[in-house]
């Protein structure tokens, strides 16, 4: 650490701290620090989060840093804090953390106090997490479930030897928020089957998501979204969905095998919907629903493709079921379940065999049960907080 050496008098016996912007100096302490379960993703993972910290430290008026803990002149501890304007805990602002490690109780500690002296510099009297922006990269929570599950683009991951969690409880941050991932057993969801006459089902290509962005932003407001906590900025996830679509390798693209619509499936609304579309060049993993009288959106659905297995050089099999979206007027028409089966039915087409939602908000337990009772409980999260 000759750059973080050279700001300090001091190095030896308790931790220091550094507070550091310097993506060299950061680069270094991610590659001590950050664990990731599939090893050979690592520089790429690590490449990807300082791209993103580059464009926000560029934002002079945005407060983002990071801190890094040396102890005998080593790394044994690293933290990101940020104050997105757009990020919200149930409604209101507060500060995060996240990419956090720390090797002792001591070293966790002292990382958070800076973290909380961050947080108050800026007016916000709660500090959450882990929050790895970017959420597409790095996911939400500590994982506490799920380890021996492969890992998927957009649900985030640590050692599960790490005490990490152990020492924030110790510190007083408390388990607020529990998250859940699900792994979609089902091809066919029951009340998908049968839509009402004025939905129809669509897909379109990128291009067309993007045109169509002010519209998914709005049903964002008039869907279930706002209650919830951990909300981040619809227009930069937006664009985090957009990225990952960009991402996708040509092979992914192609058919899998040739596909007669009116072959594969007799429900007239899925029949519809490839008929009018082009099978070579669509978003597969954003099916759409609107009005069909007045043509409004009213459903979406937004997947993550497992950027993951792309990067390892493998073809993509795996969606992350990341963002369903339907408008509270238009509950109960069979919207959701039936976007999951045109979904799936569409995606293993181009390949897409396996499909996990993800980071569903599960304080209480019977939601997953009632809600998904076609799917399998597989990873586990917790997000903690603390009033600073």
């Amino acid at each position: 650490m000759q750059q973080i050496n050279q700001r300090k008098i001091k190095l030896y016996g308790n931790p220091q701290v550094s507070e550091s912007k310097n993506l060299n100096e950061i680069k270094e302490a991610l590659e001590h620090t950050l664990y990731v379960p599939e090893r050979k993703l690592k520089s790429k993972i690590i490449g990807e989060l300082l791209n993103y910290l580059d464009l926000k430290f560029q934002k002079k008026s945005y407060p983002i840093t990071s801190f890094i803990a040396l102890r005998d002149s080593e790394i044994c501890g690293f933290v990101i804090c940020q104050i997105d304007p757009y990020y919200t805990s149930y409604g209101r602002k507060c500060g995060t953390f996240g990419w956090i490690y720390a090797d002792s109780l001591e070293t966790c500690d002292l990382l958070m106090r800076e973290c909380a002296q961050f947080t108050r510099l800026y007016k916000a009297r709660k500090l959450r997490g882990p929050i790895n922006c970017p959420k597409s990269l790095g996911g939400i929570g500590y994982q506490v479930m799920g380890f021996e599950e492969p890992m998927l683009y957009g649900v985030a991951f640590n050692d599960p030897k790490s005490k990490v969690l152990k020492y924030l409880a110790q510190l007083g941050y408390v388990k607020e928020s529990q998250y859940s991932c699900v792994r979609v057993e089902q091809k066919t969801w029951k009340n998908g089957k049968k839509i009402d006459k004025d939905i129809v089902l669509r897909y379109t290509n990128l291009e067309g998501i993007i045109e169509r962005k002010d519209e998914i932003l709005n049903l964002g407001k008039n869907s279930f979204h706002d209650i919830l906590p951990d909300a981040s900025g619809r227009d930069e996830r937006f664009n985090e969905f957009i990225y990952a679509f960009t991402q996708i390798p040509d092979s992914t693209r192609k058919l899998y095998e040739d596909f007669k619509p009116r072959e594969y499936s007799n429900n007239p609304h899925f029949i519809e919907a490839w008929e009018n579309c082009d099978l070579g060049n669509l978003e597969v993993f954003a099916p759409m629903a609107f009005d069909r009288y007045t043509g409004e959106l009213v459903g979406i659905l937004l997947g993550l493709p497992n950027l993951y297995e792309a990067w390892s050089g493998n073809p993509i099999t795996r969606c992350n079921v990341d963002t369903a979206m339907v408008r509270r007027d238009y509950t109960g028409k069979g919207i959701f379940s039936a976007l999951n089966n045109i979904g799936q039915q569409t995606a293993r087409q181009f390949g897409i065999t396996y499909f996990e939602g993800t980071t569903i908000w599960s304080n209480n337990s019977l939601a997953i049960d009632t809600i998904f009772p076609h799917c399998t409980l597989i990873r586990k999260h917790y997000i903690l907080q603390k009033r600073v």
